[in-house]
């Protein structure tokens, strides 16, 4: 499992930067940012930025990767009402943009009212992954505490019981923050496994409306209260090698600097924090 694409390959030193931490802008704005920023790779979200040829032109010829979609959203149990479930772009249409954009991987959210058993989320993210095999990419699933699987260590066992070799982790930093569990589970999940990171920082204090920081009220890296460099070193420890996604939702700050500021800002950031970690 790993980020590949048109011959390009990132590692855990390229950072890759997700449309949704400028509020998805225009494809042009979005490259533009990711270039002056520093990045290698994007991550887009499939509502925004559909199987649309142009897109893709635009992105390889930024030099920029494809680093994954954004997200599908699939029910697990019994009685599913039917998408959408939250704003997300249907199934097919996520691995429709994924072939057409050249995306190395898909993220998932696995939905569902009450709690899914372990076998149904295996049974749900072997599917995901069969149907990204059939296009040449990863799959892989975030789990918060909202969702069915909502531990590092429990969702490590699901994607590892499907038995598909490019099924694996996305580990946002906000939801390991946040519990169940902590950075410290990454010691005994082996890093082969985490196919994609999100990484941000965490106020502080907590807000009291959870949901709304969630999508409002997201740190850059190193003005929060998250020890980045221990958990990074503990998954790297680990063996992992993807990636490093700076997913950071932060209205405020966005309209304060603008697209290209609030990306450099993200990418000047994160550099100092990896230029402490490997030295």
């Amino acid at each position: 499992m790993g980020c590949h694409a048109m011959g390009v390959t990132l590692g855990p030193d390229d950072l890759v930067l997700s449309s949704g931490s400028l509020e998805n802008p225009p494809i042009e704005e979005l490259v533009e940012a990711a270039v002056l920023g520093g990045f290698a790779g994007l991550t887009l979200w499939p509502a925004v930025y559909p199987a649309d040829p142009a897109i893709g032109e635009r992105i390889r010829d930024a030099d920029l990767t494809v680093v994954d979609m954004d997200a599908v959203i699939v029910w697990v149990g019994p009685d599913d009402p039917g998408g959408p479930y939250y704003e997300e772009a249907p199934r097919e249409a996520v691995f429709e943009a994924a072939a057409a954009l050249g995306a190395t991987g898909v993220n998932s959210l696995l939905v569902c009212p009450g709690s899914a058993t372990k076998e149904q989320a295996v049974e749900a993210m072997a599917s995901l992954a069969d149907q990204a095999a059939d296009i040449g990419a990863d799959v892989y699933m975030e789990f918060s505490r909202n969702r069915p699987i909502p531990d590092p260590a429990t969702s490590a066992e699901v994607v590892a019981a499907t038995g598909r070799a490019n099924c694996g982790l996305t580990v946002d930093f906000w939801h390991v923050f946040y519990g169940p569990g902590d950075f410290a589970d990454f010691a005994a999940i082996p890093g082969y496994l985490i196919g994609a990171i999100q990484l941000n920082d965490a106020p502080a204090e907590s807000h009291e409306d959870l949901g709304w920081a969630t999508r409002y009220l997201r740190c850059v890296p190193g003005e929060g209260a998250m020890d980045l460099s221990g958990a990074l070193r503990t998954i790297r420890g680990a063996g992992c090698q993807a990636p490093i996604t700076l997913e950071v939702f932060d209205s405020g700050r966005l309209e304060a600097l603008g697209p290209v500021g609030f990306a450099r800002l993200l990418g000047d950031s994160t550099r100092r924090l990896l230029a402490k970690l490997n030295s």
